[in-house]
């Protein structure tokens, strides 16, 4: 019996000297847990009524942890992963977008300043040239910004992807260590060991992918991430990253067509940056280069350039389906149903006519557009069935645009008794459509009879002006009418009552055809990936559309592209197009910013954790030298006890 208990004193230090080793040789090992040996006194034995002490036993190995820090910590481990996803993804579009003279923004300002360059030197060639070529690095920037932001989006998805391929082993190894933890839990030995690499497991995937951990039976977790079990017990789940017909990447379980809203970890960070930011940050640009595209083709279709009037045009943009109405015919900028305005000039004479076509998309297919534009006299459309565009050609000896302005020979409504003849002219500079009537007060003759008059009224039967055009007027002289039309009448007779008029446009396309069609405009493509400048303008400068009228000097058109620098289109009506980019680059600057700042946080509270959890759980050496100078000194103890011992029997025989 005296023995035995020297013998448990014995092995009982000599186990405890072990796991303080095991301690001191972890002192640095990751995810490394502090154990202490459980000494508890053997269960005595009862001898004559006595209670008699069998020793010491080892009852337990116990591991230093906290379950409520240890959540924390993975927890916090997903968050920095989410944040470092992000703050990597964002910073490398921040770098793109930039600002400067070779933005996106830099390059619309340096367009708008060449434009505001050339008004001073309107028939320069090589000033024209500038512009073009200043739109043409323009577009060159916002394709090669959309063209990386693609790239983007495919190293998202390989990125996505590895995770994901990461992910599927991590959980797999977890589920293992659940089956041996449950095997030596079933022994009733401590699995601390296997607790350890299990714990460090779950905070590498936790890093990849949130997940929520619950404690089952035997020492077995199951793992949540997004309300989904990865790990059951001693099974686990396959993710698979996909792309959806939408072009939305996602991740779900394998044979599962429900996406999971995953949020946190790696993971959730990529798909953020993937999913939402890059494709707002894609989504803005595209706006931009639609709206530019809208905007400069606007005042580029309906002016016209130093070559003035065209004999043909051909149109960029394409209907996919033919015989679909315009509004869903696969146009990006879709018609609105209105009027264009199409003026007619015979070369020859000088003579020009304004001609209205309505438009109505909404009924109305291109084969349609092409039937109602060969109303207009010496003027033949060809709709391209192969490509799907419109082009029109002039009839011989006579030029074609779409200006609007004034039509020089209006529409009479004389009586027999009338023979003076009137002449449209000027130019009008008035920016709406409207008609103007002409209405003799009196009969008389032009230039004679005293108190002659005119009365002009607009479409809306306001008096716009009222003329004398009888005694002390000088016949043919031109006379103001108002927004710069001017009239003028023969010698001749005027009966009371008589009327002419004639139409008067601002507003040439209110359809917003020629934009949808391609038809002279500025650009071509509908997107940031696809906006060129139209190859009739780069291989023709002199096409840029400088004036409205086709005289010398007339830079009206000119002021109206200008004029889009401060022109309030973008945001509902709030801001340039400058301003809208320089937006979207303070945008990404600031959630760079705020992730920087998100990341610093998280660092000092992964510190935090980490210093609590070393307190409760970490390996302090100078406690360890204590701890085996202690069981050492039991051993010594044992050692002397058992020796003392066989001293004594050693006498006891020889007594005997």
């Amino acid at each position: 019996m005296q023995l035995s208990i020297g013998v448990s004193a014995l092995q009982a230090s000599q186990r405890a000297l072990e796991i303080t080793g095991q301690n001191v040789s972890n002192a640095s090992t990751p995810g490394y847990h502090r154990q202490t040996a459980q000494l508890m006194s053997a269960q005595p034995m009862q001898l004559g009524g006595f209670s008699i002490g069998r020793g010491v036993e080892l009852s337990d190995v116990r591991r230093a942890v906290s379950d409520q820090v240890e959540l924390a910590l993975t927890r916090q481990v997903s968050d920095n992963g989410s944040v470092d996803a992000r703050l990597q993804g964002l910073t490398r579009l921040e770098s793109r977008l930039s600002s400067g003279d070779g933005s996106t923004g830099g390059q619309l300002e340096s367009l708008f300043n060449q434009l505001e360059q050339l008004s001073s030197r309107l028939h320069d060639g090589a000033s024209r040239k500038v512009v073009v070529s200043a739109a043409s690095q323009l577009t060159h920037e916002v394709n090669s910004l959309a063209t990386e932001m693609y790239r983007m989006r495919d190293d998202l998805d390989r990125s996505i992807a590895q995770v994901v391929g990461e992910i599927n082993p991590l959980a797999k190894q977890i589920a293992d260590l659940n089956t041996r933890i449950r095997q030596v839990t079933a022994r009733g030995t401590a699995p601390n060991d296997l607790l350890d690499q299990r714990g460090t497991l779950i905070n590498e995937l936790g890093r990849r992918i949130s997940v929520e951990v619950l404690n089952g039976n035997l020492g077995q977790v199951t793992l949540l991430a997004s309300g989904v079990p990865l790990v059951i017990a001693e099974r686990s789940l396959a993710l698979e990253a996909h792309v959806d017909s939408a072009g939305v990447a996602t991740v779900q379980v394998a044979d599962s067509d429900a996406p999971l809203p995953i949020t946190g970890g790696q993971l959730g960070g990529l798909l953020t940056v993937r999913n939402t930011r890059l494709g707002d940050y894609r989504s803005r640009l595209d706006a931009l280069a639609r709206e530019m595209s809208r905007a400069f083709d606007e005042f580029q279709s309906t002016g016209l350039g130093v070559s003035g009037a065209f004999t043909q045009l051909n149109g960029q943009r394409a209907v996919k389906d033919l015989a679909a109405p315009l509004n869903v015919s696969g146009l990006t900028f879709t018609p609105r149903s209105g009027s264009l305005f199409i003026g007619v000039t015979n070369t020859a004479t000088g003579q020009r006519t304004l001609r209205e076509v309505a438009i109505d998309p909404a009924s109305q297919s291109l084969a349609d557009v092409g039937t109602a534009i060969s109303s207009v006299p010496n003027l033949q459309p060809f709709v391209n069935t192969q490509n799907g565009t419109l082009s029109l050609f002039a009839a011989p000896g006579y030029t074609f645009d779409f200006t609007g302005g004034l039509d020089t020979t209006p529409t009479t409504t004389f009586s027999a008794g009338t023979t003076s003849s009137p002449r449209i002219g000027g130019v009008f500079n008035g920016q709406t459509n409207d008609r103007y009537t002409f209405n003799f007060l009196t009969s008389g003759t032009v230039g004679v009879t005293s108190g002659l008059q005119v009365r002009v009224t607009n479409q809306a039967g306001d008096v716009v002006n009222t003329l004398d055009v009888g005694q002390g007027y000088s016949a043919g002289q031109p006379l103001q009418v108002a927004n710069g039309v001017t009239v003028s009448l023969a010698t001749g007779n005027v009966t009371a009552g008589d009327t002419f008029s004639t139409r008067v446009v601002g507003q040439p396309d209110t359809s917003g055809l020629l934009t949808a069609l391609g038809l002279n405009t500025f650009f071509t493509g509908d997107d940031a990936a696809t906006l060129k400048v139209n190859s009739d303008l780069l291989g023709n400068a002199d096409r840029l559309a400088t004036s409205r009228t086709g005289q010398p000097g007339d830079s009206s058109n000119l002021q109206r592209l200008v004029s889009l620098r401060d022109a309030a289109r973008l945001n509902n009506g709030t801001l340039t197009m400058s301003q809208f980019y320089n937006e979207a680059v303070a945008d990404v600057g600031m959630e760079v910013r705020n992730l920087k700042e998100q990341e610093a946080t998280n660092q000092v509270l992964t510190g935090q954790l980490e210093t609590e959890q070393q307190s409760i759980s970490g390996v302090d050496p100078n406690e360890e030298m204590v701890q085996l100078l202690k069981y050492q000194k039991m051993f010594q103890i044992a050692a002397k006890y058992i020796n003392t011992i066989n001293e004594a029997l050693d006498e006891l025989i020889k007594i005997i």
